[in-house]
C-alpha cells in the first residue's frame, strides 16, 4: 500500500479519535493526499470536482424530503397518537408500556426513517410514561435507545437510502429487504422485555375505560400515519414514483393530513421545521462531498483490486468474511457514526462481496443493521448520548441498562448474517431480484 495513502488513513483515525467534527476530518484527510502525494498538488480540481459530484446525485434529494416529512408528523402530535395506539395493542401485557415502547418506535419508524429522530420525538413522551408507572429512568432511557435503531431498518430507511445511491443497489429492493429484519429486531427486544417483566414484576397499562368506540376512535387518530408508509412502500414497489418522488410526495401527504385532517399545523411550526431539515441535510450532504473524495483516494490506490487479491490469496469464505466485516463495522461503530461508515466502506466491500456471491441487497442490510447497532455503543453511540440528553440520566446508567437489548439485537444480526433467505425472500416475491 502506498506511503501517501496509509499518512491519509492515519491522519483520519487520528483526527476522528481525538474528538474532531466529523466533516473536517474527512474533508481534510482527503486533502492531505493531494498535498502528500507526489504529482497530485497540481491536480486540486479533482477535489472540487469529487466533493460536488458526490453530492449531485437525484436519490440525495430523498433524504431532506423524508426528514420533512418525519418532522411534520412529529409536530401535528402524531407520536402521542401513535403511543396511544400501540398500547391499545399490548398495554394490557404485564410490562404493557414497555412493549408500547418497542411496538410505537416500529410503527414510528414507517414515519421518520432515522432512529434519532425516534429518540427525539418518543422518546420525551415514552420515558416520561414509563417514569410514572414505575419503571427505572435508566431502564426506560436505555429501552428508548434500542428499539430507535429499528427506525433505520424498517423503511422508508434513510441509510439504506444512501446505501441504494453509493453501490447502484434497488432503493424498492434494498426497502423489501430490510422489513423482516428490521421487525425482528422488535421481537428480539419484545422477548428481553418478556423476560424482565416477569422476573421484576413490571406492570400492566392497559387504557382505562376501553371500549369497542374508544378502540376504534385511538386507531383512527393513528390512521393518516399508519397509511403514510404503505403509500410510500405501494408506490416504490408498483413503480409508480421512484424514491426521491416518494420523499416528495411523503411530504405532500404530511403537508395535507396537517391542514386538512388534524388542523393543527402553522405556519411558524412548517418554518422551524425546514429549518431544522435544511441544518441536518447540510451536515449529511458536507458528509457526503468530502467522503466522495475519500473514496476516489481509495479507488485511485487500487485499494479494491487489493483487497480482492488478499482475499484471494487468504482463501476466505463468503461467510468467514462476513463475519470479519460484521467485527469490523461493529468495532467501527465504537468511534465512527453510521452515515460516515456507510459512505466510506459501503462501495469498497460491496463489489467484493458480489464477486464472491454474496447479494448486494443481502450485504447492505446487514451493513445498515450494523451501523445501527453502533448507534447504541459506547463511548461514541449518538443514540446513546442522545437518550442521555433527553432523559437526564447519566451515560453510563443508560449504557448498563442497555446490554441485554445490545445483545439481543447482535443476536439478530448473527441470524440475518447467514440466513440470506430472511432478506431477499421479500424482494424475490416482487421481482426485484
Amino acid at each position: 500500500m502506498d506511503q501517501s495513502l496509509l499518512i491519509v488513513i492515519g491522519l483520519l483515525l487520528v483526527l476522528m479519535v481525538m474528538g474532531s467534527p466529523v466533516i473536517f476530518a474527512i474533508g481534510f484527510a482527503g486533502m492531505a493526499y493531494f498535498v502528500i502525494k507526489p504529482g497530485m498538488a497540481g491536480m486540486l480540481d479533482i477535489y472540487a470536482h469529487k466533493f460536488f459530484t458526490g453530492m449531485d446525485v437525484f436519490i440525495w434529494l430523498s433524504i431532506p424530503l423524508f426528514i420533512i416529512a418525519g418532522e411534520i408528523m412529529t409536530a401535528i402530535g402524531m407520536t402521542d397518537r401513535l403511543v396511544n395506539l400501540s398500547r391499545l395493542m399490548v398495554g394490557r401485557l404485564r410490562g404493557g408500556l414497555a412493549y408500547v415502547n418497542v411496538v410505537g418506535s416500529m410503527m414510528f419508524s414507517g414515519v421518520s426513517g432515522s432512529a434519532l429522530a425516534d429518540i427525539s420525538a418518543l422518546g420525551p413522551v415514552e420515558i416520561k410514561m414509563m417514569e410514572k408507572d414505575g419503571y427505572r429512568k435508566d431502564f426506560a432511557a436505555a429501552l428508548t435507545v434500542s428499539s430507535a435503531i429499528q427506525g433505520p431498518i424498517i423503511p422508508p430507511s434513510i441509510p439504506l437510502i444512501i446505501f441504494s445511491a453509493l453501490t447502484n443497489t434497488s432503493v424498492a429492493a434494498l426497502f423489501l429487504a430490510g422489513a423482516v429484519p428490521g421487525m425482528m429486531l422488535g421481537v428480539a427486544q419484545m422477548a428481553v422485555v418478556f423476560y424482565l417483566a416477569r422476573k421484576k414484576g413490571f406492570p400492566r397499562n392497559p387504557i382505562e375505560g376501553l371500549t369497542l368506540g374508544v378502540a376504534f376512535h385511538i386507531f383512527m387518530s393513528a390512521f393518516w400515519a399508519i397509511f403514510m408508509p404503505l403509500i410510500i412502500l405501494g408506490g416504490i414497489i408498483s413503480g409508480i414514483f421512484t424514491a426521491t418522488e416518494a420523499a416528495a410526495i411523503a411530504v405532500a401527504y404530511a403537508l395535507l393530513v396537517g391542514v386538512l385532517a388534524y388542523r393543527n399545523l402553522s405556519l411558524k411550526a412548517f418554518w422551524d421545521i425546514i429549518d431544522r431539515a435544511a441544518r441536518t441535510s447540510a451536515s449529511v450532504y458536507l458528509i457526503v462531498g468530502f467522503a466522495t473524495i475519500i473514496s476516489w483516494v481509495l479507488a485511485n490506490e487500487r485499494v479494491p483490486s487489493e483487497l480482492q487479491a488478499l482475499v484471494q490469496d487468504l482463501q476466505l469464505e463468503p461467510w468467514t468474511l462476513l463475519l470479519l466485516l460484521n467485527l469490523f463495522f461493529l468495532i467501527n461503530g465504537l468511534w465512527i457514526g453510521d452515515s460516515v461508515q456507510l459512505l466510506l466502506f459501503a462501495p469498497l466491500f460491496t463489489p467484493l462481496l458480489a464477486a464472491m456471491g454474496v447479494d448486494p441487497v443481502h450485504f447492505g442490510v446487514i451493513m445498515v443493521l450494523n451501523v445501527m447497532i453502533g448507534l447504541m455503543t459506547p463511548p461514541y453511540g449518538l443514540a446513546l448520548y442522545l437518550g442521555s440528553t433527553i432523559s437526564g440520566v447519566p451515560l453510563g446508567a443508560i449504557v448498563r441498562q442497555s446490554v441485554p437489548f445490545l445483545l439481543s439485537n447482535l443476536a439478530v444480526l448473527l441470524v440475518v448474517t447467514y440466513v440470506p433467505a430472511i432478506s431477499l425472500t421479500l424482494p424475490r416475491w416482487f421481482g426485484f431480484l
